[in-house]
C-alpha cells in the first residue's frame, strides 16, 4: 500500500507539472500565430507600397518619354522650316506673304495635334568685314537691332498672321537672320524650340 500511494503521488505530481507546460505551449502557439499575422500584414503593406511606387514610376516614365518625343518633333519641325526657307530665292525669303505661304506647307515633322504655335521672324544682320579690307573699303554694316523686319505667326491650324501688317521692303538687304520658333503645350505648360540661321543674298537661289 505504501508503494502504491507513493506511485500515485508521483503520477499526480507529474500530471500537475504537465498542466503548466501545456498552457505554456498553448500560449507560445498563440503568440506564434499572432506574430505570423502581424508579419503577413506588414508584408502586405510593403507589397502594396512597392506596387504603388512602381505604378507612379511607370506613369512618370511614360510622361517623360512623351515629353521627349514632343520636344524632338518640335526641333525637327524647326530644322525643316529653316531648310524650306533656304530653298527659296532671295525675293521669296524677304517677302512676308511668301513666308506665310511657307507656314501653310506642312513639314514632315509637322503635327497639328502636337505643335500649338509657329513663328518665323526675319531680322537684320551685320555683314562681316573681310580681311584684308578691299579697296575702296565699304562702309561697315550698322549694328542690327533686336526688332525683326517682320514676323509671321501661325497658331494651330489657323491662317498665318504677318506683323507688322505692312512691313517695308528688305529686298535690298545683303544678309538676314532667320529665327524659327516652334511651341507646344504639355500639362498646361508651354514649351518651345528656337533655331536661327544667317542667310546671305549671294547664297540664295537666283531663280
Amino acid at each position: 500500500m505504501g508503494i502504491d500511494s507513493n506511485i500515485d503521488e508521483k503520477v499526480g505530481a507529474l500530471t500537475s507539472d504537465s498542466n503548466p507546460l501545456k498552457r505554456r505551449r498553448k500560449m507560445l502557439a498563440q503568440h506564434e500565430r499572432g506574430t505570423t499575422l502581424v508579419e503577413v500584414a506588414i508584408a502586405g503593406a510593403l507589397l502594396v507600397l512597392a506596387l504603388a511606387s512602381l505604378y507612379a514610376l511607370y506613369g512618370t516614365t511614360v510622361k517623360e518619354a512623351k515629353a521627349g518625343d514632343t520636344a524632338a518633333i518640335a526641333e525637327q519641325n524647326s530644322i525643316a522650316r529653316i531648310d524650306q526657307i533656304r530653298n527659296l530665292n532671295w525675293y521669296n525669303t524677304t517677302a512676308p506673304s511668301n513666308i506665310a505661304t511657307l507656314l501653310n506647307t506642312p513639314t514632315s515633322s509637322d503635327n497639328a495635334s502636337t505643335i500649338s504655335r509657329e513663328v518665323i521672324s526675319i531680322y537684320p544682320a551685320a555683314v562681316p568685314q573681310t580681311s584684308p579690307l578691299p579697296a575702296p573699303t565699304p562702309s561697315p554694316s550698322p549694328t542690327p537691332g533686336s526688332t525683326p523686319f517682320f514676323s509671321v505667326t501661325k497658331i494651330g491650324t489657323g491662317t498665318p498672321a504677318i506683323s507688322p501688317s505692312a512691313p517695308s521692303s528688305i529686298l535690298g538687304e545683303r544678309l538676314i537672320r532667320v529665327e524659327v520658333t516652334t511651341e507646344w503645350v504639355t500639362s498646361a505648360t508651354t514649351h518651345q524650340r528656337q533655331l536661327s540661321t544667317l542667310i546671305s543674298k549671294s547664297g540664295t537661289k537666283t531663280r
